[in-house]
């Protein structure tokens, strides 16, 4: 329905002009009344019950996180990231070695997972890594992490040490609250091998590599590389109770030629067998 604007003509505007104009006075001086019938027609309204009442609302869920990522500030093992590479990186692969630490930290919001105390060591306020966070990740300081300057060696003991690397000939078993864990905070697709294999050996640091091989292997021969939020949800998977071949067949990317390993395969078949010749009827159960 047309509005009984008051039109009045200005020097220089068209007809059309002055319409707008008018419809715009209008809407202005009617939108206190709008809003106040907007109001009173919510308030009104059949109120719609929620067919899901287990379903939380957003205020409520992002209290529970926020009370769940400072709980893991407390809880053990500890997983630091080393942050000591940043020179070996280009602006881009530290801006996606910035995105991969902000995964690891959201995975810590699930309040059915048992939680990782999540360090950034050798973390100086002055590297580009650092000015990265400050610049592009607001709210970054009041984030649950504990983040330090000095070298992991220097703030834990040696003996608890176990930093992950694809270069060790260790491979891990399993992962304990009385370790801590170091992941290298690169992404290392352009950086050499033995990078932070031989960091650890000039510091004299245990080492180890995930048991990728023993379940999986590339078809494409390539070295076998996971990002760090990879790494950190392979751990915090294995240590909330899944199995490691679980574990890999849930995170690696089929796509990049991940493929079941031999000895998997056999295992699996082993595994059947045995349930096979259980069911099977043995002589004494025959009836002739």
């Amino acid at each position: 329905m047309n509005q009984p604007y008051n039109i009045e003509e200005p020097l220089g505007l068209s007809k059309n002009a002055c319409k707008r104009l008018a419809r715009i006075e209008y809407i202005k001086s009617h939108r206190k009344e709008v809003r106040q019938r907007k109001k009173i027609e919510k308030q009104s309204a059949p109120k719609i019950l929620d067919s899901n009442p287990d379903r939380v609302c957003k205020r409520d869920r992002i209290q529970a996180e926020k009370a769940q990522l400072k709980l893991s500030q407390e809880s053990r093992p500890c997983v630091a990231i080393d942050c000591a590479y940043d020179y070996l990186m280009s602006e881009k692969e530290i801006n996606k070695t910035r995105m991969q630490i902000l995964r690891c930290y959201h995975l810590l919001k699930s309040p059915s997972t048992k939680l990782f105390h999540l360090h950034l060591s050798n973390f100086k306020k002055d590297s580009i890594l650092s000015k990265s966070f400050e610049e592009k990740t607001p709210g970054f300081q009041s984030m649950h992490i504990t983040k330090f300057s000095e070298p992991i060696f220097d703030r834990f003991s040696s003996n608890r040490i176990i930093y992950l690397t694809p270069d060790s000939p260790n491979l891990l078993e399993s992962v304990s609250e009385d370790f801590v864990y170091v992941i290298g905070g690169f992404v290392d697709d352009n950086i050499k091998r033995s990078t932070s294999l031989n960091r650890c050996v000039h510091h004299k640091l245990k080492t180890a590599s995930l048991p990728l091989s023993k379940y999986y292997k590339k078809l494409n021969h390539k070295q076998e590389v996971l990002t760090i939020n990879q790494v950190f949800e392979i751990l915090l998977l294995v240590f909330n109770g899944w199995s490691w071949e679980e574990v890999f067949t849930k995170i690696l990317p089929s796509r990049k030629g991940y493929v079941p390993s031999l000895e998997s395969s056999a295992n699996n078949n082993d595994d059947n067998n045995d349930s096979t010749n259980d069911d099977s009827p043995n002589d004494d159960s025959i009836v002739l």
